[in-house]
């Protein structure tokens, strides 16, 4: 729905601005009488503009800027702050630019007369179904303080458990580069200045020693074609994975590596519940509640199923036996949600298995660190180790032939 410009006088003759939210020109003028103001211009507002200046079309927030987003709102409200206020504070803490103006235009949008999920659903690169339909509920039950609360505890549990991860990977991923780094300084630098000495034992080198050579003279002549070459698969590659077929293919190969395929289906399962639990939790219906918790979910062999059960229950099948028929989502999560609908606590279910499966992802990340630190050790040791007595052997072949 288009926004409109007003200027417009009070009943002191005061000149005043703002916006309004309406299907037309006309609509727009009559809501800007209803507020009590006579209008003196009305005019559409450009979606690149806001307050009067060019705004970025395009942009990205990450997870952590929608958290802090979040927690700042819920931390102003429950100050007292009325709605419009908050949300031009937060407006002037945001530093990232592009999520400033997406705030400003919400602020204006909520000024002019249109709800407030309503505002954020302009955005939905942004702010998610889910996110959207939690403000709504919270709208209608009069309970806006508490939506935007269990928003904010939502994000503060998946941005832990994605922290957890990163922090997870940092380490084994400097110590690769690291060794990479180490090997490739060593074939390129160390080397070919040793290689030349080999040429005054007029013998024969061991294989070892040729392989390594053999090595060292290939990143020479080819390690830039190489390094180009690396760098425009990992592009390419990017850009495929964000197509269908790729997400399916990426999809298909992190569910079939062992361990972790069942990490995946953890974190995905977990993510999946906690959404469905707070929107059920709000009073959405078990039918909207799904279709707006399914994206949340990363994983397009998981998305699939889980929109099929989502068919299977508009279809008037029970919640539990629609999971049971799939064949990714863990029978028992299936009994479980069938004892809860039966039971009439189907929100304390959810919230159980969330529960259960966020303590199995935080216990198999710690599980990974332990695993992987030890391995790239060993892997990175054994490499370096073979191309120093790949070095070495010709000296000790000499020594030997000597004595």
């Amino acid at each position: 729905m288009p926004q409109y410009h007003y200027k417009a006088k009070q009943q002191n003759a005061e000149t005043v601005v703002g916006r309004v939210t309406a299907d037309n020109r006309e609509a727009a003028i009559e809501k800007v009488h209803q507020l009590g103001l006579v209008p003196v211009t009305v005019e559409e507002v450009s979606r690149l503009t806001v307050n009067g200046r060019k705004r970025k079309r395009f942009g990205h927030v990450c997870s952590r800027e929608r958290y802090l987003f979040s927690k700042q709102l819920v931390s102003l409200i429950k100050a007292g702050v009325p709605i419009l206020r908050a949300l031009e504070v937060v407006s002037q803490q945001t530093k990232q630019a592009y999520f400033r103006d997406v705030i400003e235009s919400v602020h204006a949008s909520v000024r002019g007369g249109a709800s407030l999920s309503d505002s954020f659903a302009e955005y939905p690169r942004i702010f998610s179904p889910l996110y959207v339909s939690l403000i709504k509920a919270g709208e209608e039950s009069g309970q806006l303080k508490e939506a935007l609360t269990s928003i904010a505890d939502y994000q503060k549990q998946q941005e832990a458990v994605a922290s957890k991860i990163r922090a997870a990977l940092v380490y084994p991923l400097l110590m690769l580069l690291f060794g990479a780094g180490s090997i490739v300084f060593t074939l390129t630098y160390v080397l070919p200045k040793i290689t030349t000495l080999y040429d005054s034992f007029n013998q024969s080198l061991p294989v070892p020693t040729v392989v390594v050579i053999n090595m060292s003279a290939f990143l020479l002549k080819y390690g830039l074609a190489v390094t180009t070459g690396v760098l425009a698969l990992v592009f390419l590659g990017r850009g495929w994975f964000k197509t269908a077929p790729g997400k399916r293919w990426l999809s298909q190969v992190s569910l079939a590596v062992p361990f972790w395929g069942e990490f995946t289906l953890k974190v995905e399962i977990g993510r999946f519940a906690r959404a469905l639990r707070l929107l059920l939790h709000s009073g959405v219906s078990v039918v909207r509640a799904f279709q707006f918790s399914i994206p949340v979910v990363n994983n397009t062999l998981i998305f699939t199923q889980l929109k099929k059960c989502q068919e299977d229950l508009i279809a008037g099948r029970s919640f539990g036996e629609a999971l049971r028929q799939s064949t990714l989502i863990p029978e028992m999560v299936g009994h479980l949600i069938s004892v809860g609908e039966e039971s009439g606590s189907l929100s304390g279910t959810l919230e159980d298995i969330a529960d259960n499966y966020e303590q199995d992802t935080n216990e198999a990340i710690k599980i990974m660190t332990t695993m992987l630190e030890p391995i790239l050790i060993v892997g990175v040791g054994a490499v370096l180790g073979f191309i120093v007595l790949a070095m070495l052997l010709p000296i000790f072949q000499l020594d030997v032939f000597a004595s």
